[in-house]
């Protein structure tokens, strides 16, 4: 059985639309603004990072896979013209990005498994289904 790779796209604007409402549920407020980018951060920062105490259980409950990294976020506030850096765990991202996906009503499979991406303008979900005994497809040419 072929796997299936799909790869949702999330514009910069999505991205902070699903960060400040994850955020509520954890007390953590984002500043005013659109985001201008956002980068993976090296592994020393996610060592010392401060999130990672906080629950992941959509993480772990839709099958991401585990990326010990920090994600830092550039917020722009065009009327103070202030740039504000935001540094966030790889987990916190996914899971506000499922979250959303849940709230906007777009399907995920449970048991596929998700992998976060940045891109220089999108954060990305791809997504790999692959079939019940995980593994490829073999061909057999006479």
């Amino acid at each position: 059985m072929p796997s299936e790779v799909r790869r949702l796209v999330f514009f910069h604007s999505e991205l902070s639309d699903a960060l400040k409402r994850y955020g509520e549920k954890y007390n953590v407020n984002f500043p005013e603004g659109k985001i201008l980018k956002a980068k993976l951060a090296s592994g020393a920062e996610y060592e010392l990072h401060t999130q990672k105490s906080q629950p992941q259980e959509l993480s772990q409950q839709y099958n991401v896979k585990d990326i010990k990294s920090s994600i830092i976020v550039t917020f722009f506030n065009e009327s103070t013209f202030e740039h504000k850096y935001f540094n966030l765990t790889s987990e916190f991202v996914a899971a506000a990005l499922i979250q959303y996906c849940l709230d906007s009503k777009i399907p995920l499979p449970r048991n596929g498994k998700k992998k976060l991406d940045l891109t220089e303008f999108n954060a990305c979900l791809d997504i790999i289904i692959e079939d019940e005994e995980g593994g490829s497809l073999e061909l057999e040419f006479d």
